[in-house]
């Protein structure tokens, strides 16, 4: 019952209104609660992305350095991690025009790149290596324009190569080293990017250069995850330690969405690719559904708990996936109803 309670809800009371080094300290022992008690050495699932050519193609990480692809929209997976540390997998990303080649972010190893769909890894971190607070990578995204260029979250702020990897230079400017969380690229305009940190949401908009505050307001809130809305990028979506916020002025400002069964502690976010008011969140009680772009929000019983990472992947008729501290599940009816998948024997 320890376990079983400690995992369910340990993400309730993870960075709250926090210093950075405090928030620092908080998520590396929450890493190291996830991996010693049992939600489980390959099972928690920190992490999910799809090939940008064919949906059914899905990979995850997870704690222990897990990193698992299915070619089959999760109806089986195979474990690659020839060349990954044990370090946990926090975050994935792949480049969109070759899909085969794949990077992870490690919580304590810096950056690992595949170029083989997942086989074999390389440990990338030139320039991220001085410290173990840049080694330890909370996001990571590709230049959807120029996939080369790629930013990394770090705990001492955000870095960044144009050349896959090779070099990573500090792109703090304005940011002043801060912990970032998460990061979101403007879809179309790719020298624009957001940075959730444990103060705030920073925004820049030539490239990581310099960055500026978005929103006094947002300095209280530790943001988890950022979102874009892929079809309309003036609407900005942001999960945080105090529920979910939407700004529809290009972060300038923002307000809280409330209504009816509300989000807490917001840890990601999706966006139904055939209907574009439709979100999901996802936060420590299970995953809210809105079907008025956030205004109100609904909690399925059905849902699993303790979620950590959500996609909805065009293409795939509704099917969602959840990460979560007990594994991985999946719904095929727009969270309706769900089913866990193993992700190893």
């Amino acid at each position: 019952m320890f376990y079983k309670k400690s995992c369910a809800n340990m993400t309730t009371s993870f960075g709250n209104g926090m210093s950075g080094l405090t928030y620092s300290l908080r998520l590396i022992g929450w890493f190291l609660l996830l991996g010693m008690i049992g939600c489980g050495r390959g099972e928690t699932i920190l992490s999910i992305a799809f090939s940008p050519r064919n949906p059914d193609v899905l990979y995850v990480g997870t704690t222990g350095g897990g990193f698992y692809k299915s070619i089959d929209a999760g109806t089986t997976f195979d474990r690659f991690d020839q060349g990954l540390s044990r370090y946990n997998i926090s975050s994935i990303a792949v480049n969109p025009s070759i899909p085969t080649v794949i990077y992870a972010g490690t919580f304590g190893d810096s950056v690992y790149r595949s170029v083989d769909s997942g086989r074999n890894w390389m440990l990338i971190h030139n320039g991220l290596s001085d410290n173990v607070g840049t080694q330890a990578i909370n996001a990571i995204v590709v230049d959807p324009r120029t996939p080369e260029i790629l930013y990394v979250g770090t705990n001492h702020g955000v870095y960044k190569t144009i050349d896959g990897g090779g070099e990573w230079k500090s792109a703090n400017m304005g940011m002043a080293n801060r912990f970032v969380i998460s990061l979101a690229i403007h879809p179309l305009e790719s020298q624009t990017l957001l940075a959730g940190t444990n103060e705030g949401i920073f925004k820049t908009a030539d490239g990581g250069k310099t960055w500026n505050l978005l929103h006094l307001e947002s300095k209280k809130w530790a943001v988890n995850t950022l979102l874009f809305h892929p079809f309309d990028p003036v609407l900005i979506y942001a999960g945080t330690n105090f529920g979910f916020f939407r700004s529809a002025d290009y972060g300038a400002n923002w307000e809280g969405r409330r209504q009816g069964v509300a989000p807490s502690f917001v840890t990601a976010i999706s966006v139904d690719p055939t209907s574009p008011q439709t979100l999901y969140v996802g936060a420590n009680d299970g995953i809210y559904k809105s079907g008025d772009g956030g205004g109100s929000w609904e909690l399925s019983a059905a849902t699993p708990r303790s979620v950590t990472s959500l996609s909805l992947p065009p293409g795939l008729g509704g099917t969602l996936f959840a990460g979560t501290t007990k594994g991985l599940y999946k719904s095929v009816d727009r969270g309706e109803h769900w089913t866990k998948i193993r992700t190893h024997s």
